[in-house]
């Protein structure tokens, strides 16, 4: 039986990079994995939700082409992208146009997941968190509460290798909700300070229910500080 390909759907601020460690241990386990770039982090002009949206798209209409069965990973912001991208792809929507491949789940690991015509500014009031610092055009990110769990001089490694993101994604709006068509999980960091827990478990209510819920003692960036822990719950989680 072939395995499912994970596709990674990133927060802001970060770049495949910081994935490199998690996706070697899914290969060791058998399962292939891509991890895209968003056009948002790190690049001038600044880029839109409209344009992440469009760049995981075109990475998995590719792989359902090839009728491959994808799990969408999304993490942090990742998971308005993810919403959004998914859209067509679908497997059991495919199906039904006599296709092959498709998006048969779609794990949020500590990800925003808002309702459809919802932006992140919205959602928080109109306001950026305090760990957020605006400079023109881009946001960037204090890594004391992203990567917390990580020793100091890892995260002094992470802070360098941070990307600014593009202040326009804060005002993108969710144009799916894919919960009501694909299995959804949604796996919480307990110790997660970018994104309490207490909202993260109102997304996982929202998106998964507890029966598809899952727990990591873990900060907001689970794929630094525990891939092997992190690719443990993604191995359950697609066997179920």
């Amino acid at each position: 039986m072939n395995q499912p390909t994970f596709v990674f759907s990133l927060g802001a601020w970060s770049s495949p990079v910081g994935f490199e460690a998690l996706r070697s241990d899914l290969r060791s386990r058998g399962f292939p994995s891509e991890c895209p770039s968003h056009p948002s982090a790190g690049t001038e002009p600044p880029k839109t939700l409209d344009d992440d949206v469009a760049s995981l798209q075109s990475v998995m209409t590719a792989l359902a082409d090839e009728g491959k069965d994808i799990v969408v990973v999304a993490h942090s912001y990742g998971g308005m992208v993810a919403s959004s991208a998914v859209e067509g792809l679908v497997k059991s929507v495919r199906a039904q146009g006599g296709r092959l491949g498709g998006v048969v789940s779609i794990i949020c690991v500590a990800a925003f997941a808002l309702d459809k015509g919802q932006s992140l500014l919205g959602l928080l009031g109109g306001n950026y968190l305090p760990w957020m610092r605006v400079e023109g055009d881009h946001v960037h990110a204090d890594g004391a509460s992203i990567w917390q769990d990580l020793p100091p001089e890892e995260q002094e490694k992470c802070n360098a290798k941070a990307l600014p993101t593009s202040r326009l994604v804060f005002d993108g709006k969710n144009t799916y909700e894919p919960w009501h068509h694909v299995s959804c999980a949604y796996i919480v960091c307990e110790q997660d300070l970018a994104l309490p827990q207490s909202f993260q478990e109102l997304f996982a209510a929202k998106v998964s229910g507890p029966r598809r819920t899952y727990q990591l003692p873990s900060s907001h960036s689970p794929f630094l500080s525990m891939p092997g822990r992190l690719a443990d719950v993604l191995g359950e989680i697609v066997k179920v």
